[in-house]
């Protein structure tokens, strides 16, 4: 089994290997049987591609071993669902998108001997995988490599038509980012889902990666408000305002809380 001493690990200066982050993650969310079914999920397709490469040149048969022999593939017609972010759920299924399908394509390239990494791409996560020298970008929803060409136009459609492409939009991610964007992606499909209380897990779970960043300490105040934790909520804000005085939002907090029940409340 993977170790699992969550809170000390992820507060330790020791280098954190992703896939375990992924699944501290769901033991955090989802409970210890989840992580346990996603470690044996994990083992399967580790040892079924490692019977699909058998005698194969790698890392040129690697993708179409993973993506076309064993079924990884991008969920499109359920893209914001909360099982293609908690890896327990992507590994059952196979299914994910892009920062899911990443991170695990990243944890196989890395066990399978070939270098790769992340990269945090605005509005859809890319790999960068490693052959010789030349690195080349995979687009981990499908498996296919991307021209430059396709690249641009993935920046565009994240950030307009006057967007450009620079040599910082494809630098590599360390692994606390990457799982940054992961949790992000699943705090953003559990408030769609309107599960708050879950929500609110995946704010603090950031913060211990980022502690008092006074955007995620925002965010929560937000969580904290659906939750009717007014005087949480309140902390939260006046956090911000006090670290984030010019931002334009800093006004409209201060009326946030004016408006907020700040009576004791029980957080189950």
């Amino acid at each position: 089994m993977l170790e699992s001493n969550i809170s000390a690990r992820w507060q330790s200066e020791e280098p954190l290997d992703l896939m375990t982050l992924a699944l501290d993650v769901v033991e955090s969310l989802a409970g210890l049987k989840a992580r346990d079914e996603a470690e044996r999920e994990l083992f399967a397709l580790e040892r079924a591609l490692a019977e699909e490469l058998e005698g194969m040149v790698m890392p040129l048969h690697l993708l179409p071993c993973l993506y076309q022999g064993l079924g990884l593939a991008g969920d499109s017609e359920t893209f914001f669902s909360i099982d293609n972010c908690l890896m327990n759920r992507v590994l059952a299924r196979r299914e994910g998108i892009p920062v899911s399908l990443g991170i695990l394509l990243i944890h196989l390239c890395r066990r399978f001997g070939v270098e790769a990494e992340g990269i945090c791409f605005p509005g859809h996560f890319l790999v960068r995988v490693f052959s010789e020298e030349e690195g080349a970008v995979i687009d981990p929803f499908t498996g296919r490599q991307l021209s430059r060409n396709e690249i641009e136009q993935l920046l565009r459609g994240a950030q307009g038509n006057l967007a450009r492409l620079t040599p910082q939009h494809l630098k590599g991610a360390d692994d606390a980012d990457i799982l940054a964007r992961l949790l992000n992606v699943t705090k953003a499909a559990f408030i769609n889902d309107q599960q708050f209380g879950k929500a609110l897990a995946c704010s603090e779970l950031l913060l211990r990666l980022k502690p008092d960043c006074p955007f995620e300490r925002r965010d929560r105040g937000f969580l904290y408000e659906q939750l009717d934790c007014g005087q949480l909520a309140a902390d939260d804000f006046e956090f911000f305002i006090e670290h984030c005085p010019d931002d334009p939002i800093a006004d409209v907090l201060k009326a946030q809380i004016a408006g907020l029940d700040l009576s004791p409340k029980i957080l189950h």
